[in-house]
């Protein structure tokens, strides 16, 4: 995916400062406590990065690939991605709130309490991932896709969900409003659970 990035002979922290960071590849290194609003992130590679303390308000990052990275507790607040891989990253508590996401992965990811709330989504797709009490709140899906993921007691209310399939993912606890559900896929032992939000109570004899 990132064909023109090169081994960075420079700090990381160092080029964030100057809010642009292009065609880089970046190796085990720890960035803490940056501050880069509107900072540019195009065509690089991060593996084994840790940030720390970091704040990237209204960025915009494109064609890049996070894989072993520690993200926790980063805001990216109204930020934009395009064309981006998170592999094998810890998203604890990270803030993608109202970020645009388009052409996004997140693969092997523990986001637990990750935080994507008023997010607009276009193809993007979380497979095998931990996002236990994650918030999704009023996100706009066309489409996104969850495969083999942990949603428990994750919030989705006012989430656009209709034609949605979480068949392999794991949804116990999880937060919605019964109108919320119209037009979503699931299994009959998920729709056993997902039957307390309607207020049902099963019965068999």
């Amino acid at each position: 995916m990132v064909q023109s990035a090169r081994e960075s002979g420079e700090m990381l922290g160092e080029l964030l400062a100057e809010e642009e960071v292009c065609d880089r590849i970046f190796r085990k290194e720890i960035v803490e406590g940056a501050n880069a609003g509107d900072l540019e992130i195009n065509h690089c590679v991060f593996n084994g990065v840790t940030f720390s303390g970091c704040q990237f308000r209204g960025a915009q990052v494109s064609d890049v690939r996070f894989e072993n990275c520690d993200l926790s507790n980063v805001s990216f607040f109204e930020s934009s991605f395009y064309r981006v891989e998170f592999v094998a990253c810890k998203l604890l508590g990270t803030n993608f709130g109202e970020c645009s996401l388009n052409h996004v992965l997140l693969h092997h990811c523990n986001a637990r309490y990750v935080n994507f709330s008023m997010g607009k989504m276009k193809q993007v797709l979380f497979a095998h991932s931990d996002m236990q009490s994650g918030s999704f709140e009023r996100c706009s899906f066309s489409p996104a896709n969850f495969d083999t993921c942990n949603l428990t007691e994750a919030e989705f209310s006012r989430a656009t969900l209709r034609g949605m399939d979480f068949r392999s993912s794991q949804l116990a606890g999880i937060r919605l409003n019964p109108e919320d559900l119209r037009g979503v896929v699931v299994t009959s032992l998920q729709a056993l659970d997902l039957s307390r939000l309607l207020g049902l109570v099963v019965k068999d004899e």
